[in-house]
């Protein structure tokens, strides 16, 4: 990855990212707030690759007070899902909607209230980050997805539900969010199924939303039971799914054995 290729990549997320805020700073609109966490996300992803590529960097570091922008979002979004999910599953529970609808525009206003302090933060930041991003050779970037990779199928060849899988689609979302700047130094040495990929992450996180579903339903005074065992139902359907996707999955991940573009096979790391 060139610096100048990383540079573009960097300042285009992160425009978006200041965007999305500014956006939801002006509107209150909660789908700007989304956006402006997944922009997040992405950043996040791309810093770590540069740092896990890289010795002695910590742009990750660097990035920490956009994080605590990111979690006081996180609260407003909470609280906004649990009131999603009270809709969803038709939960009769008046006190505990009036609670979230109370705790969601506290904090709505709290962070209103930060405005010109995080645009300021965004401003800094990006300043600090941008100054210290560093060209990486594309070797060193197919050998963290190798190590990624390999994490992932360790975890999955001994499949547990618990929040080791959570951490692992972490793994998964942190290469796939990584796919644009990384093709270049993979397209000769590792083709993967991004599509195999998403499917993969997107079964877990339903997985995971529907346990923290039950933890948040079966909370006390919230008198939920019928909610639950529905949820439950759900969530041994998706443990069933998950089980099916992550067998061999490194080679459905790799596609191994299969050739690239060029004709060639492709090689994988065993």
């Amino acid at each position: 990855m060139k610096l100048k290729a990383g540079k573009t990549y960097f300042n285009d997320l992160w425009y978006q990212m200041k965007a999305d805020l500014r956006d939801f700073l002006k509107t209150g609109d909660q789908e700007k707030l989304h956006h402006f966490r997944v922009q997040v996300k992405k950043l996040r992803a791309f810093l770590l690759l540069i740092d896990h590529t890289l010795p002695h960097s910590k742009l990750s570091k660097l990035f920490k007070p956009i994080r605590q922008i990111f979690k006081d979002g996180g609260k407003i979004r909470e609280a906004y899902i649990n009131l999603q999910l009270s809709s969803k599953y038709e939960l009769k529970n008046e006190d505990f909607i009036l609670q979230q609808v109370n705790e969601m525009d506290k904090d709505i206003k709290a962070f209103m209230d930060n405005s010109k302090n995080y645009m300021k933060t965004v401003r800094l930041v990006h300043k600090e980050l941008e100054a210290d991003l560093k060209e990486v050779k594309g070797e060193r970037i197919s050998e963290f997805y190798k190590n990624q990779l390999e994490q992932i199928a360790l975890t999955l060849s001994s499949l547990e539900f618990n929040e080791g899988l959570h951490d692992c689609r972490k793994k998964i979302k942190t290469l796939m969010y990584n796919r644009k700047i990384a093709q270049k130094a993979l397209e000769s040495s590792l083709q993967l199924d991004n599509d195999y990929l998403d499917k993969l992450q997107d079964h877990i996180g339903e997985w995971h939303d529907s346990l923290l579903a039950i933890e948040l339903f079966s909370a006390q005074g919230i008198s939920a039971k019928p909610v639950v065992t529905k949820i439950k139902r759900q969530n041994t359907r998706q443990r069933k799914s998950i089980s099916n996707l992550a067998g061999d999955f490194w080679k459905k991940a790799t596609l191994a054995d299969q050739p690239v573009n060029n004709g060639q096979e492709v090689r994988v790391w065993v």
